[in-house]
């Protein structure tokens, strides 16, 4: 498969969780449907919960507008998140993990199962996380 394709939703979130899990379910059909083996697609979905869990708790309190943006190339998976809301936590700052704790976790996962993790906080308001994951176009 030689071709780019991409997937753009844009959630109004209610604090429900129907929006969140029909998301997952989009996107674990989207790489199935590119063929990419289960044990990737499992990695890269938990990748996408975290980083969908943080912005429904950090950037909207579980309402309010999250866009979210696949891109898909037979080398390469670009996933991007942008809620409205502004953490005031770092994110893209290493820190040391309460080991007490189940939480604070989401980012090194993160890290672990992409390849690049980038987050941007916006002056005008809103946050983006965007994550990449190089293929092999053997697979």
């Amino acid at each position: 498969m030689s071709e780019t394709s991409s997937l753009h939703r844009t959630l109004i979130m209610d604090g429900s969780p129907e929006p969140v899990r029909a998301l997952r379910v989009q996107l674990t059909s989207f790489l199935t449907d590119h063929s990419l083996p289960d044990k990737e697609v499992r990695g890269i979905v938990l990748a996408f919960g975290e980083a969908l869990d943080n912005a429904l708790e950090h950037g909207s309190g579980g309402s309010g507008r999250l866009e979210v943006r696949i891109r898909f190339s037979p080398t390469f998976l670009l996933l991007s998140l942008r809620d409205a809301g502004s953490d005031k936590t770092p994110l893209g700052v290493a820190f040391e993990p309460d080991h007490e704790s189940e939480r604070g976790r989401g980012f090194q996962l993160m890290n672990q199962l992409m390849d690049y993790v980038r987050v941007k906080v916006y002056r005008s308001g809103g946050t983006r996380v965007s994550m990449l994951r190089r293929l092999d176009p053997e697979s």
